[in-house]
């Protein structure tokens, strides 16, 4: 007699019926699961830059967001692998307002991003430029007693920058990092880094330079004579002049 049509092929229906059971059972675990929110730091980064062009702002290193998802997800979720990031694709010079979306941070499948703070990001685009700039020793302190500043020199005398054309324009020298001076008694040599402060700003070369102090002992006052000492002149006498007719 043969066997009815639903025992044929039993195992493998069997098989199929248990991948069912198993695949329901881990879906309608999920959606069971409860679900959390949780809060993180994450670095801000820009990517796309247009060529020749700079970011010439400031622009925060972090912002803060708020994530929401199973309580599984956020717990294997690593906080190291998560970032913020602005396109600049095709994006003009000049001043522009970003405004962060939750597609911007790269959360894995399963976790939802509710919440950026700053949301917005002042950000300015200018033109790259290059300048020479002449450099200045920024020597602090006060020399030994009896000695002062001479001469100041740096070596080499001029920095060749890169940054944002407007910041360039603005510029007329660079300044180094302190060089202190306090309680020396001779004249002495020293490295310094040169600084270039502001978005944007890089030191192409003559990032490190030597300022050399010259010192010399301060000039001692020639002493003022001393007034002369005794009795003092008396003035000549006077000649009487004899009367008319006498």
């Amino acid at each position: 007699m043969p066997r009815p049509a639903i025992f044929r092929n039993l195992g493998t229906k069997l098989l199929a019926l248990a991948i069912a059971i198993a695949v329901w059972f881990v879906f309608s675990a999920q959606r069971r699961e409860r679900i959390s929110e949780r809060s993180y730091r994450i670095p801000l980064s820009v990517a796309n830059v247009p060529l020749r062009a700079i970011i010439a702002s400031p622009l925060p290193g972090f912002v803060d967001v708020r994530v929401r998802g199973p309580f599984t997800a956020l717990r294997q979720l690593d906080p190291d692998k998560l970032e913020a990031v602005i396109d600049l694709t095709e994006a003009p010079r000049g001043e522009k307002i970003y405004r962060l979306a939750p597609e911007d941070v790269n959360v894995p499948e399963g976790v939802e991003v509710i919440a950026i703070s700053p949301a917005e990001t002042r950000l300015v685009l200018d033109a790259t430029a290059e300048k020479s700039l002449p450099i200045t020793a920024n020597v602090t302190g006060k020399p030994a007693g009896g000695y002062e500043i001479a001469e100041v020199s740096v070596e080499p005398r001029v920095a060749f920058l890169v940054g944002p054309a407007s910041a360039l324009a603005r510029m007329t020298s660079v300044t180094t990092d302190a060089v202190s001076a306090d309680s020396r008694a001779a004249t002495f040599s020293v490295p310094a880094a040169v600084l270039a402060e502001g978005p944007g700003l890089r030191i192409k070369q003559g990032q490190v330079v030597t300022v050399t102090v010259r010192l010399r002992p301060i000039p001692t006052p020639e002493p003022t004579p001393a007034p002369t000492k005794g009795r003092p002149l008396s003035a000549p006498a006077r000649t009487a002049t004899p009367a008319a007719g006498g």
